[in-house]
Parts: structure tokens; C-alpha cells; sequence
């Protein structure tokens, strides 16, 4: 009985231990963030590199490649390395996809044991963070002229999608019954009873309104995009549709859908433009100590553990027109990330708890054994035990730190060629000269610190739907009939 009790022991220690490398990613990558928030991009990235100095390259994470793509892509020059580094990272999620249609052919007591022991080993991302990965390639891709490589990558986030809907619809269950077979019977604590939990961040009808913490209107627009310039009518309509689905309170999502519907053409000269304006910044995941009643035995202690919490972005200027030349063009927010990130911890909650539950069981069990068979040796193990637990109990706070929290949208018909590009925030005006060409194009905008503005342009690509014939002038029509009659009158005199 002893050796069974150290073994739980050491098993309690391991566990907790286990969770050290998921802590403090706020303070790891502080540097970095500070210098994106000011706008300082190469100095942001020197920070990043320097956070990750001495990692072997095979030990590279996937939030690694996750930031770096996202701070190269800002970076003049950089849409090559930004574009290799989401490469990387798509490796990195197709072994989770694998992982996870492994998943999906476990019974429900296997799936639920292993939802139990996973642990903060590897990072797998956020679900809403692996469908931007592909709709962020998508945008390089673009941006380097590679249409029909967008579309593939689109069509890798219709299938990223499907498998996240069928694996998290499985997992919900699972893990509830397991937890309950592990001994922590009340795990299906309500967030609202978790008390000194900030539970108001899952109130905002920002988060409340969304469908699933992963499905973007943004996403789903911007591939309605492409298939409308890639001449593919019907794969268009059903990502307008989508978009429209995912935030009906926002008519201009409409507007897609219904050219799609007239077969409308770009006159020749124009350029039909998608404009993606970024703004803010993701907030980070921190830890919250809360102390809950866990049945150990046939009582009741009161034990300590940790949750994550998001509390909203506070940087939330969102543009509702952008200038486009001389004209003002309206925007939209049809993508709020910051509330997909408080989606995702509500729709995770449940496991951590049932998680950090059937931890708190197995440590108290431990600490209870220990003290009623070691004697004065028990003792002390069963306070080793407690201390280990305390000091390593903190919640996961990694996530995709570089992503923005708002994304909004517009989109006109302008002259092909360069044309000025503002808009304006509390902190000023920001300006930026783009040029467009070809029958469409996508611009993204992302205001830096508080002066600089990136914008990113596509590049036309061989697909894309040509343009409407010209009309002839008015002048030359006029001409052409007039030379018409005085033809017809000559014929009529010679008969």
C-alpha cells in the first residue's frame, strides 16, 4: 500500500510538473508583443528570435511559426518567409488533424481517458487560430498572384472546419463521463457557481451571438471572393451565404451574394477591391486562482487550481468608412477574433474543470494516504505533494499573440492603377498609396503604432474572370450612325 501511495505520488508531481512549459507565455513573448503594439516591427521580431535562442529547429513550436509569419508578412520583403513559416505551421496542425481522426474512431470511454491525460505538452492551437491559419495563407497567397493556390487553401479550411465540428461534438460527453469514472463526480460545474471567476467576459453579445468559437464571416467572405473571381458562380454563393449566415446584422455581406446573383461583370479599366482592415490587438490569456469544494473520500476539501481568462481588448477602434480616392467607402466589423478567443475558453472551460477536477482528487487522495500511513514521513511528503501542486497549478496561457482582434470589411469597384487609401482613428489619420490591378483584387490594411499603415495587395493571377467588354465612346457611336444614314440615303438615291 505504501509503493502504491508513493506512486501516486510521483505521479501527482509529474503531472503538475508537466504543465510548466504552457505557463508565462505572456511573460516569454512580452517583448514581442510590446514592440508589434508600438509598431516596431523589426524589433519585434529580433525579441521574438531572441525568446527563442537556443531551441533546436525540430523543437520549434507551433506558435513559433504562427507569430513569426505574422510578423514577417509585415515586414517589407517578407512575404516569402511569412508564407514559409505558415507552411510550417500547417505541418504542425496536420498532425493534430491526424491525431484527431484518430480520435474519432475511439470509443467514447477511450476518447474520454485520453481527454483526461493530455497534457500542456504540445500546443495544438486554438480552433479558431487553425481555421486563420489557412484563411491567412489564402491572403499570401494572393498577395503573390497564386489564385488558384487560395483556392486550396480554402478548401483546406472548409475541411479543417468539418473535422473540428465532428471532433469537439464527441468530446463534450466523452470527457464528462470519464471525469465522473476518475471519481470527480460534480464535474460539471457551472461557470456561474466557479466563484471568483470573471464570468462576465462570456457575456458580451459579442461572444454570446457566435455560432462556434471557430467559423470566421470574414473567412467565409474572402472565399466567396475568390470563387466569384475564379468564375466558380457556385462555390461563391455558398461562402457569401456562409458569411451571411454567421453575421445576419450586417448588410453589406448581402451585396456579395446578390452580384453573384446578377452574373454583374467589372467594366474594363476597374477593379473590383475587397478591402480586410485589421485592428487591435489579441489580449492575453492570464491565470486566475479559484478555490473549489472537491469530494476526497467521504468528505469534502476545499482545494486551489487555475483557470485562463481573456478579458476583452481594450484597444477596439473599429473604422466604419475607409477613403478610397475621393470617395468614402462604408466598412463593416464582421469579424471580432478577440470574442472568438473568449468563445473558445468558454467552450473549453468545461474540460479544464473536469481536468483539473480529477488533479485535485488524485492529489488529495494522495496527500490523505500520505498522512494516515507515513507517520512523520507521510507528513512531510503529503506537504511536498501540496507545494508541488501549488506552485506548478497555473492555467495554459498560450495563444496566437500577433493576430488582430477585429476585422472588417469593404469593397468597391475603383479605376485600375495606384489610389490613396485612409481612414482615421483616435490616434490619427493613417494613409497608405496602393495599386491595383486586374479584374479583382484584395487589399489588407493593418495600422502600426500610432502613425504607419501596412497594405498588402494582391497580385492578378491567371483565372480570373475578364472583364466586361468596353462600350464604345459616345462620340464614335454617334459617328458610326451617322455615317450609317448618310450610306443609306446614297443607296436609296441610286435606286
Amino acid at each position: 500500500m505504501w509503493g502504491a501511495t508513493l506512486r501516486t505520488t510521483a505521479l501527482v508531481c509529474g503531472a503538475t510538473l508537466l504543465g510548466a512549459c504552457a505557463q508565462n507565455y505572456g511573460n516569454r513573448v512580452a517583448a514581442t508583443s510590446d514592440s508589434f503594439r508600438a509598431g516596431g516591427i523589426e524589433t519585434a521580431i529580433a525579441a521574438h528570435d531572441k525568446a527563442h535562442e537556443g531551441v533546436k529547429p525540430e523543437d520549434l513550436d507551433l506558435l513559433y511559426f504562427l507569430e513569426r509569419g505574422e510578423l514577417m508578412r509585415l515586414r517589407k520583403d517578407g512575404l516569402k518567409p511569412s508564407t514559409d513559416a505558415w507552411f510550417k505551421a500547417t505541418e504542425k496542425i496536420q498532425v493534430w488533424e491526424e491525431d484527431s481522426r484518430s480520435k474519432l474512431t475511439k470509443s467514447a470511454g477511450e476518447l474520454g481517458a485520453a481527454l483526461l491525460s493530455e497534457s500542456f505538452n504540445r500546443y495544438d492551437g486554438q480552433d479558431y487560430e487553425k481555421v486563420m491559419l489557412s484563411t491567412r495563407l489564402a491572403q499570401n497567397h494572393l498577395m503573390a498572384g497564386r489564385w488558384d493556390d487560395a483556392r486550396i487553401e480554402i478548401r483546406r479550411m472548409y475541411e479543417r472546419e468539418t473535422l473540428i465540428a465532428s471532433l469537439r461534438e464527441k468530446e463534450v460527453q466523452a470527457l464528462k463521463d470519464a471525469a465522473e469514472e476518475k471519481g470527480a463526480k460534480d464535474t460539471e460545474v457551472k461557470l456561474k457557481d466557479i466563484k471568483g471567476y470573471p464570468v462576465e467576459i462570456f457575456d458580451d453579445p459579442e461572444v454570446t451571438g457566435l455560432r462556434n468559437a471557430y467559423q470566421s464571416a470574414a473567412s467565409h467572405y474572402l472565399a466567396g471572393f475568390v470563387f466569384e473571381a475564379l468564375n466558380e458562380p457556385s462555390l461563391a454563393t455558398a461562402g457569401y451565404r456562409q458569411a451571411i449566415e454567421l453575421r445576419p446584422d450586417v448588410p453589406m455581406l448581402q451585396k456579395g451574394l446578390e452580384g453573384v446573383a446578377t452574373s454583374k461583370r467589372v467594366p474594363a479599366g476597374k477593379t473590383d477591391v475587397l478591402f480586410v482592415i485589421e485592428s487591435g490587438s489579441m489580449p492575453a490569456r492570464e491565470t486566475v486562482k479559484i478555490t473549489l469544494p472537491v469530494p476526497i473520500g467521504a468528505g469534502v476539501k476545499l482545494l486551489s487550481t487555475s483557470y485562463p481568462v481573456i478579458r476583452p481588448a481594450k484597444d477596439t477602434f473599429i473604422p466604419t468608412s475607409i477613403k478610397v480616392g475621393d470617395a468614402s467607402v462604408p466598412a463593416a466589423m464582421v469579424t471580432s477574433l478577440d470574442a472568438m478567443a473568449r468563445r473558445a475558453l468558454k467552450d473549453e472551460m468545461p474540460g479544464a474543470v473536469a481536468r483539473s477536477m480529477v488533479r485535485m482528487v488524485v492529489s488529495g487522495a494522495a496527500q490523505e494516504a500520505l498522512q494516515r500511513n507515513g507517520g512523520a514521513f507521510g507528513s512531510l511528503m503529503s506537504l511536498a505533494v501540496g507545494l508541488t501542486s501549488a506552485a506548478t497549478e497555473s492555467a495554459d496561457t498560450r495563444q496566437w499573440r500577433t493576430l488582430p482582434a477585429n476585422i472588417s470589411l469593404a469593397r468597391a469597384v475603383v479605376p485600375s492603377g495606384a489610389l490613396p487609401v485612409s481612414f482615421t482613428t483616435p490616434q490619427g489619420t493613417f494613409r497608405q498609396e496602393v495599386k491595383v490591378d486586374g479584374t479583382y483584387a484584395l487589399v489588407v490594411l493593418r495600422p502600426l503604432g500610432n502613425s504607419d499603415l501596412s497594405a498588402l495587395v494582391s497580385q492578378p493571377g491567371a483565372g480570373l474572370v475578364a472583364a466586361a467588354p468596353a462600350k464604345p465612346e459616345p462620340a464614335k457611336r454617334n459617328a458610326r450612325r451617322a455615317s450609317t444614314t448618310v450610306a443609306s440615303k446614297g443607296a436609296a438615291k441610286g435606286q
